[in-house]
């Protein structure tokens, strides 16, 4: 093999790395020693073994090992792989540490075991490959400027807490004193050399930006999580920290700040920072810190200052933010005109109970947000560097950069790593052998390294595989490749089978298996362990699918473990190739007597607590369980794919051995032979309906823990309160026929009515009450918006837009009869209107009929009563109208109704014909 390859400078990959998991695989051997080879995650799990597939462990080499960046495929010989893009260097002097460019260049293996680095300048000779080294240091450390930073204690805390649960470990091994490292750990090396405190956390806060071929990907950490996590990787720093507030210690009980010049503290001393571990107690305590803030150059600087209980900021003696009292954690932000120098600061804190905490952050000209810590000291003299972090100041020489810059296009660093100048990148003036070409005993692959070859230090078994590979590719095997090997070759490059087995391979080693957790202990490892991939391309939808490989997902909530975001760049391919290889038998659509809205009561009614009881499991838009917190239900036809559905509910233990999941229709046959007579497809389908509303489905029966249902035994009940659809003014009415409706005070109209179970009053009458409160029963049709009378000159003139209340509409409450039916009552101009309503009786369901009098002493002669809106509206016989053929109603009145279109809607209008001074409408609605 000819010479050449120039592998990634800079390669670091942490934290997780998986897709979701299933089972547990076998233990793999732990290991005292550090690794003297190039560590891939996948290769050292399952490839390492003389009897695996050495094709496919030579491929997943070639991929990560970066290979094509040198040796071009092309003509005669492709690969049909992705490489794995080395780091993209633009601003790596922002990123990481000179002093540990320098030591990495010169011997990547030995600054860190296991990289995939090679040693590009193994063949120089002593003098030259050290002055070629000086050389990209300096030119890389020209690319951007580190801000020097310690670790807190506290965020030291929060960090060690997200490492060991949110998959971290899946992928590096623990980072607690002298665990047994598994041979298949990625290695972290020394990070507290490597990085600052800032560049890390911006380095996982987004980890596709510098390497975005996905082997490290992006957690979905939010908020403060990267710096939390950034500081505990860095925890070492944290001892090196040189304090530079001294702080002051009180105890006592206060609502507000204590005055602090009338109190003796109780202990005094040196911190690092705002630190409140020095105080001796969890609460009921407060401290005062002084020092000085150092501001490099005049300008704005903005001061956020977040606590639990109260806080104040003092500058120079002046407040610059106050954030008093006691309360939950609470950001406060001032900004202020600062000149360079040293400012005095005051930090004052107190706690009140409970909780405790308190961050100060900056930010200011050339200073993006960050901890404030690094700007402090405890005179009016900044710190050196020496004295924050106890290394020497790196002086880039301006001669050197020139040199690097030259070096980096000559050498071979241009052929894996993207660094742009004059925004572009620089290219690479090094031509190596092509993959057509290639010989696969000699140049990188020959064991002796021969001189101008990069240094790997390959095991036997790692170059064995890279020639039967590249043997391959030679004969074109690359050219045709299968969807089974794109899969696969995919699944072990990012490390899925870390936490994720599909057929058989992979899954969650035995030596990680105790890292993985979960919220809802009493879902076993179905709570902790990720999912089998075992069918997931018949499983879940192509949009569904990417969305979770590219940009993570939060789907199961009750699981520590994240799914992260590895990139579309990555995963698209994906796609095509889980569809292709998972097939499932369709489902037969399924064929329904009732209208769609029917459909969907049942499929309510099936979910709620009085029938299957989805909801004692499965969480409801948001709403939680009084069990286990499970998949929301309201996402699930956004996720999965219909015939999945129906198959996975009649034979849950088919697709998932081991499920909580109960089996609803044991055999293929409904225990609920009164819902759709007792058809399994039907009761399943209406379900899918059902939840295909997503979030605007009506919330199933027993949802919450403890719901209040108001029902309606000898005379009606009346609920006035916020009712969804019905607005902040809605009257409730539930009558012991089973009818409800719901009239909207404000638009004076009857808004929605429904069937059944009148309405839960626990969102109202629990706690503050609020939010709005939708109907409790099924079947719920919501009638027209807006004023249900308008005078028209004629039936083509369309209906107003307005308001009610800006018709003239006003509301004048309503009257109960003997039974304690209520009647609404309105006017309109100079009209009395009433509106009663009262359950009919259609076939077994209940309906609604309707009486609406209208009274004037002057009767208007244009007046009209518009009664349904919809896409369609045709007669039937008897006086009957269907509305989009799935309800419909009746009028009796002294005028025949109206059909007609407006604004794209058909309308039924009735006009109004006065008798003396009253005009009356009976309306009948059958649902």
């Amino acid at each position: 093999m000819s010479v050449e390859v120039r592998k990634p400078l800079l390669i670091l990959i942490i934290g997780f790395a998986g897709l979701i998991s299933s089972r547990v695989s076998e233990a793999e051997p732990a290991v005292d020693s550090p690794p003297d080879h190039p560590i891939v995650a996948g290769y050292e799990r399952f490839f390492v073994d003389p009897s695996s597939n050495a094709s496919e462990a030579g491929r997943l080499l070639f991929a990560d090992l970066n290979c094509n960046s040198c040796h071009q495929a092309g003509q005669g010989a492709e690969t049909g792989i992705g490489a794995k893009q080395a780091p993209i260097l633009d601003a790596v002097g922002a990123r990481v540490r000179p002093e540990y460019l320098r030591s990495f260049l010169f011997d990547p293996q030995a600054t860190k075991p296991g990289t995939t680095m090679p040693n590009l300048l193994a063949h120089l000779p002593g003098e030259e490959r050290r002055a070629t080294v000086e050389a990209l240091t300096h030119f890389l450390a020209a690319s951007g400027r580190m801000v020097g930073i310690n670790p807190t204690a506290k965020a030291i805390a929060s960090g060690r807490t997200l490492y060991q649960r949110i998959g971290c470990l899946a992928c590096h091994g623990s980072l607690e004193s002298n665990p047994p490292q598994i041979a298949t750990s990625v290695p972290l090396g020394n990070l507290a050399e490597k990085y600052t405190l800032g560049s890390l956390t911006t380095f996982l806060s987004d980890p596709l930006k510098v390497r975005p071929s996905g082997r490290m990907p992006a957690l979905g950490l939010t908020g403060n999580e990267a710096g939390e996590l950034a500081a505990y990787l860095l925890r070492d720093l944290h001892d090196t920290a040189k304090p530079n507030l001294r702080y002051a210690y009180f105890e006592g009980s206060w609502e507000n700040l204590p005055d602090f010049a009338s109190l003796t503290p109780l202990k005094t001393g040196p911190s690092v920072g705002i630190d409140l571990t020095v105080a001796s107690r969890s609460d009921n305590f407060a401290l005062l810190f002084e020092g000085f803030l150092n501001i490099e150059r005049d300008g704005d600087y903005t001061f956020y200052l977040k606590s639990d209980d109260g806080s104040r900021l003092l500058l120079d003696e002046e407040v610059a933010v106050e954030n008093d009292g006691i309360h939950a954690p609470r950001e406060k932000r001032g900004t202020i005109r600062m000149a360079k120098g040293p400012h005095r600061l005051t930090a004052a804190f107190f706690n009140g109970g409970a909780g405790a905490e308190c961050d100060l952050d900056y930010s200011g000209p050339g200073i993006p947000r960050q901890p404030i810590t690094g700007a402090l000291s405890l005179t009016d003299q900044p710190q050196s560097p020496e004295s924050k972090t106890a290394e020497k100041q790196f002086v880039i020489e301006e001669s050197l950069v020139d040199q690097g810059r030259e070096r980096f296009a000559t050498v071979g660093c241009a052929n894996c790593h993207a660094l742009r100048q004059d925004l572009s990148p620089i290219p690479s003036r090094l031509t190596a052998t092509s993959l057509a070409q290639l010989e696969t005993n000699r140049g990188c692959l020959d064991p002796t390294h021969p001189a101008k070859a990069p240094v790997y230090p390959l095991t036997a078994r790692q170059r064995e595989t890279l020639a039967v590979a590249i043997d391959g590719f030679q004969r074109g095997d690359g050219s045709h490749v299968t969807p089974r090997e794109v899969l696969s070759g995919t699944l072990h490059r990012l490390n899925c089978f870390a936490c994720h087995q599909r057929g058989g391979v992979g899954g969650v080693e035995e030596a990680r298996n105790a890292f993985f957790r979960t919220k809802q202990q009493e879902m076993g490892d179905e709570g902790r362990i990720p999912p089998s991939l075992d069918g997931v391309g018949a499983k879940l939808t192509a949009e569904s699918l990417a969305h979770i490989v590219s940009d993570g997902a939060k789907d199961r909530p009750y699981m520590l473990t994240r799914m992260p975001r590895f990139g579309k760049a990555n995963t698209s391919h994906l796609i095509t190739a889980f569809e292709t290889i998972d097939v499932l038998e369709p489902v037969k659509p399924v064929a329904f007597h009732l209208p769609p809205r029917r459909i969907k009561s049942d499929g309510r009614y099936l979910t709620g607590s009085e029938a299957l009881a989805c909801i004692k499991c499965h969480t409801f838009k948001g709403v939680e369980t009084e069990g286990v917190q499970a998949i929301d239900m309201t996402v699930m036809t956004k996720r999965l794919r219909r015939d999945w559905f129906h198959h996975y509910l009649v034979d849950p233990q088919a697709f998932r051995p081991g499920t909580r999941m109960p089996v609803a229709w044991p055999q293929g046959k409904s225990l609920l032979p009164k819902v759709l007579e007792g058809d399994t497809p039907q009761q399943i389908e209406a379900i899918w309906q059902f939840l295909a509303d997503g979030n605007k489905a009506v919330e199933p029966y027993g949802l919450g823990r403890d719901p209040i249902p108001l029902v309606a035994e000898h005379e009606p009940v009346i609920y006035r309160n916020f009712i969804q659809g019905a607005g902040p003014r809605g009257i409730g009415v539930g009558y012991p026929e089973k009818l409800n409706l719901a009239f909207d005070a404000n638009e004076m109209r009857i808004a929605l009515i429904w069937q059944g179970a009148f309405i839960d009053a626990s969102r109202h009458w629990s706690a503050r009450g609020a939010g709005f409160q939708g109907p409790l029963g099924d079947n719920v049709l919501n009638l027209p918006e807006g004023p249900g009378f308008a005078t028209l000159s004629s039936g083509s003139v369309p209906w107003p837009t307005q308001s009610p209340k800006d018709l003239g509409y006003r509301f004048r409450g309503y009257r109960l009869d003997p039974q304690g039916r209520p009647t609404f009552l309105s006017s309109f101009n100079s009209a009395q209107i009433t509106d009663f309503p009262e359950p009919g009786l259609s076939k077994d369901s209940p309906s609604l009929r309707r009486t609406l009098s209208i009274k004037a002493a002057n009767p208007p002669g244009d007046l009209w009563f518009r009664a349904a809106v919809g896409d369609k509206i045709e007669p039937l016989a008897d006086g009957w109208h269907t509305v989009n053929g799935e309800w419909k109603l009746r009028i009796e009145s002294s005028a025949e109704p109206l059909i007609r279109r407006s604004a794209g809607k058909a309308e039924l209008l009735v006009p109004l014909i006065f008798s003396r001074d009253e005009a009356k409408i009976i309306e009948q609605i059958d649902w």
